[in-house]
């Protein structure tokens, strides 16, 4: 529940005030990614919102969660490398297996999504227009495929 506009209330449970901005921006995104998806203004908007939200990043760990907090200095190195992992976005084809039933169909689902961030290191951050999320996606010998990790940008990239 929100008290006015723009202002959280202690009834909001875990989500912070910078998950509530990041909602405000998905939907803003969602709204330019429905437009014309594939105007490059479009793609480097996307990545400006991105860019954002490493900046505007509160990280928080629920009284109830299970394992160890990370540290200041491990959550600025990651932010870091997320900054450094920030590609000019582009449309990608890309393979669907985030569920059961889309890891054991014959015949994958494929869906063009728009890469934000590439680790390197085989991983690759992705908003998927249609769910209205980012996921995350490995590359493998037939392209990008997804494993069930979506959310924001910075938590779909911090769980690498």
């Amino acid at each position: 529940m929100l008290a006015e506009a723009g202002n959280p209330t202690r009834e909001w449970g875990r989500l912070s005030n910078g998950a509530f901005a990041c909602s405000r921006q998905l939907s803003w995104w969602l709204h330019v990614m429905t437009s014309n998806p594939t105007e490059h203004g479009y793609l480097l908007t996307l990545r400006r919102e991105v860019e954002q939200e490493i900046n505007n990043y509160v990280y928080e760990v629920p009284d109830d969660a299970i394992g160890n907090r990370m540290t200041e200095t491990a959550v600025a190195d990651a932010l870091a490398q997320m900054r450094g992992s920030l590609i000019d976005p582009y449309w990608v084809d890309v393979e669907l297996r985030d569920t059961f039933t889309q890891i054991v169909t014959s015949g994958p689902a494929h869906r063009k999504c728009a890469a934000v961030a590439d680790d390197g290191k085989g991983m690759v951050l992705l908003f998927d227009p249609i769910e209205k999320s980012f996921v995350l996606a490995q590359r493998g010998a037939t392209g990008l495929l997804t494993f069930g990790v979506r959310g924001d940008a910075v938590g779909c990239f911090l769980s690498r």
